[in-house]
């Protein structure tokens, strides 16, 4: 099929601006769980159990690399993917839950939100 020069600017400009709404919702996401991760590991017992899943690295583990357009939006995302199979891990952990669900009621439903969020990718 034969695609014109203006079609393909189009895809293109299309393209790229639904990697960058997804980006930007991926860096929300990443935000809202960065921010109950800190509250939950100023607890002892929360910032014990959060180290069991690794998140406590979750801050420090986002790459400033840019792809090869110079570009971090493709990179965000995957990011984004990365940290929903993370709070996945958390929420499937049968200790923790309930015990957020006791002491931290508000951050676990922002996990719960990021899940259901991050799964519309």
């Amino acid at each position: 099929m034969w695609v014109t020069r203006s079609e393909r600017e189009w895809r293109r400009k299309d393209e790229d601006r639904v990697l960058r709404e997804a980006a930007r919702a991926a860096e929300a996401r990443f935000a809202a769980v960065i921010g109950a991760l800190e509250v939950i590991s100023s607890d002892p017992v929360g910032g014990r159990m959060l180290a069991r899943h690794n998140l406590l690295q979750v801050p420090r583990g986002r790459s400033g690399r840019l792809a090869v357009n110079g570009r971090a939006e493709g990179l965000v995302v995957l990011e984004g993917i990365v940290l929903t199979g993370l709070v996945k891990a958390l929420l499937a952990d049968v200790e923790l839950v309930p015990w957020l669900s006791r002491h931290y009621a508000r951050e676990l439903a922002v996990f719960h939100e990021m899940l259901h969020r991050g799964q519309t990718l």
